[in-house]
């Protein structure tokens, strides 16, 4: 087997105070503590409050005030007898006395009040249910433990969920007796012995019947900075599935009243039944089982790789026991895990209303634990994205080429790559191209990876951007046909493309006549919303979407030498609902964008100054349906519908370009985006055939 793995832990005077819990009264527990996350469940409230945890032990003092108000003196009982040196047995009723040294320090390991004086238990708010079952043998003056089947049983029959026995000495009245806690649900987390045997001690006294009821707890050595087995303690051994660590040296309250260790598998075992404690305080709809469940999935795997024969499952860790395990988020039809589930949210679209929404949710966990918490961070927005994807678009351009012949015209755009320092080392490679024929009454015309081609529009080099490639820049492989009729050109358009995980088509109906352009368009996306993926699992934004579009783009002269252009859009989004995902409705959604531009001569070629704004949603709605909370009596969680708001914040952009008049026309552009400050620049070149 390899070494356990390591493990640093700050030292206390060079950590630094991390929460009002931090106190030195915590402190003085700090290596067994740190070793265990036990900081965790204090600053999250998660104190054993409400929970009853029987201890089996020679009993429980109440020593310097520690266990004021966390022994429940209706529950606890003296199981033993005062056997004078004739042998004469005489019932006793006293849950502790001076000689209680065992069960009075596991007590305080698990609920010694946070006081100021002392320690502070890892469950302080945890009451205690003392069951004495030592006899004292006033011959001998010792103990006696003989009535740890009667209390379990006991236990059992008051539906006490959490047993902690740090005592060991199984039998056929032992096992009966888990049996009986085994079908009310209860747990009895039990010490593995300090006789460093291969197995639990009482692991000979586990059933089918009994299995699930008992929790084995070995020492892990306190020395810093490793994992070790105490030499004492025994192991996992076959029990290694129903046997977990904690750390066997805990400083705690004596019965002789002072703060010193205790230690053994005695010390290990009371730190594990607080933690199941902790556990139920906040999910008392589970059974103690369930409790030890969660203990054994989330320990720490610190020896060989899964289940070993030495830690079992791990070292318990009160923070992993504490956390959300693989938590799932449900519209109340179906549940998707959140580490599968995430929100994209287009640029145009508003995160600030769904964020809110989501700010508050309500989810179940591997073991139908509720939390409530934020999952606004799970909504993203990719801003950055899109300008990379401009920048890389006009990386891609660098070049044009145009040809026209007859009533044939086509423009290629493509890279030069250079891979060597020969005049014949470069590769070229086509990235776009449109494509077009007209015999004066008919046309046809064809575009491949057109969404390439705007980047002169995005840089003030052309006036009309595609509406249908605002909403889906994937559908850039388009083919169309127009006809001459009533002195303008009527066309329809069919395109579409795909992209990974997404595909869209659209359909154009278009209307020209000298310099004003209408376009009605029906855009349908899968996968994605406005070209951006949707996301995934429970926060899917949709399907994907069905748009309905109109457009219109008119020039008019100013000046002699300048003329003014602008364009305009509406759009009315449907979104498509996936029934997995929280949003299971949606509002129509209202999206505009405009822009003008002007375009003139100046000396050396040809300049176009614009303004825009780019797509933006003004109005629509997404309908959430989520947890808002939990039911205690029906163990279930409460689902609501809320509305959230897709409005967007409209963006402006200023853009100006530049044409040289030369033989291969140098072409220059640039994007200011004045809300978010950023820059986009174009440099190509042109060539004709």
């Amino acid at each position: 087997m390899p070494p356990p793995a390591g493990y640093v832990i700050t030292p206390s005077d060079r950590q630094p105070i991390r929460s009002v819990n931090d106190t030195p009264e915590f402190r003085r527990n700090y290596g067994a503590n740190e070793f265990m996350n036990a900081l965790y469940a204090l600053d999250s409230g998660h104190m054993g409050q409400g929970v009853t945890v029987a201890v089996v032990d020679d009993g429980v003092m109440n020593v310097n005030g520690e266990l004021d108000g966390r022994i429940d003196q209706t529950l606890s009982r003296d199981f033993g007898y005062v056997v004078a040196a004739d042998g004469t047995r005489t019932k006793r009723s006293e849950l502790g006395s001076g000689a209680s040294d065992h069960g009075t320090a596991v007590a305080n390991i698990i609920a010694a009040r946070a006081n100021g004086a002392g320690t502070i238990g890892y469950a302080p708010s945890a009451m205690i249910v003392a069951l004495r079952v030592a006899d004292w043998d006033e011959k001998t003056q010792g103990e006696i433990l003989s009535h740890t089947d009667e209390a379990i049983r006991y236990a059992a029959d008051k539906g006490i969920k959490i047993v902690s026995s740090s005592l060991v000495g199984g039998s056929a009245g032992w096992t009966s007796a888990t049996v009986r806690l085994a079908a009310t649900g209860g747990l009895l987390v039990n010490s593995t012995g300090n006789f460093g045997g291969a197995d639990p001690y009482n692991a000979q006294w586990i059933t089918a019947d009994n299995r699930k009821a008992v929790l084995f707890v070995g020492a892990l050595s306190p020395a810093l900075n490793k994992y070790e087995i105490e030499a004492y303690s025994n192991k996992a051994g076959t029990m290694k599935g129903r046997t977990v660590v904690a750390v066997g040296s805990n400083v705690t309250t004596l019965v002789d009243g002072t703060v010193g260790v205790f230690s053994g598998t005695s010390s290990a075992a009371p730190v594990v039944a607080a933690l199941a404690a902790d556990i139920l305080s906040k999910w008392p709809q589970l059974s103690g089982q369930q409790a030890g469940d969660v203990i054994l999935q989330t320990a720490k795997d610190i020896g060989a790789p899964g289940p070993d024969e030495v830690f079992g499952m791990g070292l318990v860790d009160f923070k992993a026991a504490l956390a959300p395990v693989d938590p799932k988020l449900s519209n109340g039809s179906t549940q998707t895990s959140i580490a599968t589930s995430v929100m994209v949210v287009p640029e145009a679209v508003g995160t600030a209303a769904i964020q809110t929404s989501l700010s508050h949710v309500t989810v179940l966990d591997a073991f139908g634990r509720d939390f409530t918490g934020s999952i606004a961070a799970l909504v993203v927005q990719p801003q950055v994205m899109a300008d990379r994807r401009i920048e890389r678009r006009v990386q891609q351009m660098g070049r044009q080429a145009s040809l026209s012949l007859g009533g044939f015209s086509g423009t290629m755009g493509y890279t030069s790559t250079r891979f060597g320092p020969g005049q014949d080392q470069v590769r070229s490679a086509a990235t776009a191209g449109t494509f077009a024929y007209t015999d004066g009454t008919t046309g046809v015309h064809a575009a491949w990876n057109a969404g390439d081609m705007l980047q002169a529009d995005v840089m003030g080099l052309a006036p009309f951007a595609d509406g249908v490639l605002a909403y889906a820049p994937q559908a850039g492989t388009s083919l169309g046909v127009d006809r001459a009729v009533g002195g303008g050109w009527l066309g329809l358009t069919m395109a579409a493309g795909r992209t990974t995980g997404s595909a869209a088509q659209a359909m154009t109906l278009g209307w020209s006549r000298g310099d004003l352009d209408l376009r009605a368009s029906f855009i349908d996306e899968d996968g994605t919303l406005m070209g951006m993926p949707t996301g995934s699992g429970a926060l899917r934004l949709g399907r994907g979407a069905r748009t309905v579009m109109v457009e219109v783009h008119h020039r008019v002269g100013v000046t002699d030498g300048w003329s003014l252009e602008g364009y305009g859009s509406l759009g009315v989004t449907r979104l498509k609902i996936d029934a997995a995902s929280l949003v299971t409705g949606a509002t129509p959604i209202l999206g505009s964008r405009i822009g003008v531009q002007a375009t003139g001569s100046v000396p050396g070629g040809l300049l176009t100054l614009g303004i825009a704004q780019p797509l933006a949603i003004e109005a629509g709605a997404a309908e959430l349906t989520l947890g808002t909370g939990y039911d205690l009596a029906s163990r279930s969680v409460l689902y609501g519908v809320t509305r959230a708001s897709l409005a967007g914040q409209r963006r402006v952009q200023l853009t100006a370009g530049y044409v040289t008049r030369t033989a291969m026309p140098l072409r220059l552009g640039v994007m200011h985006d004045v809300t978010d400050g950023s820059v986009a620049a174009l440099v190509g070149w042109h060539t004709g055939f």
